[in-house]
């Protein structure tokens, strides 16, 4: 099951070119992810993710960065534990949730 065989999590690991370039969809959504929906909130628009939504209303504007943040160590484990296809599943299922989040958080600051 896991990428190295070696331990928990490997100590180091190659990219390659195609997960390299997924790392960087990842972590920029993430990161629109966050701002944009920190941008929805002053501007009065509500959380939709209802777990989102919990993690607002427990940790304030935090909670988001809170809440990406466990969601990309989710992804980093799981990157790391399994072999070909399945790690490039992992990067390419996230990266896809992400930029649909983003995609519609824009759509929605655009009524404005």
């Amino acid at each position: 099951m896991g990428g190295s065989g070696a331990g928990w999590l490997p100590g180091e690991r190659p990219l390659s070119e195609s997960h390299t370039v997924l790392w960087t969809v990842v972590i920029l959504s993430s990161l629109f992810d966050v701002v944009t929906t920190m941008v929805g909130m002053d501007q009065g628009f509500s959380e939709g993710n209802a777990v989102a939504r919990a993690f607002i209303e427990t940790y304030g504007t935090p909670g988001i960065g809170l809440l990406k943040f466990s969601a990309l160590v989710v992804v980093v484990v799981a990157w790391a534990r399994f072999d070909e296809p399945r790690d490039t599943a992992v990067l390419v299922g996230f990266a896809l949730v992400s930029l649909a989040v983003v995609a519609l958080n824009a759509v929605t600051l655009a009524s404005l």
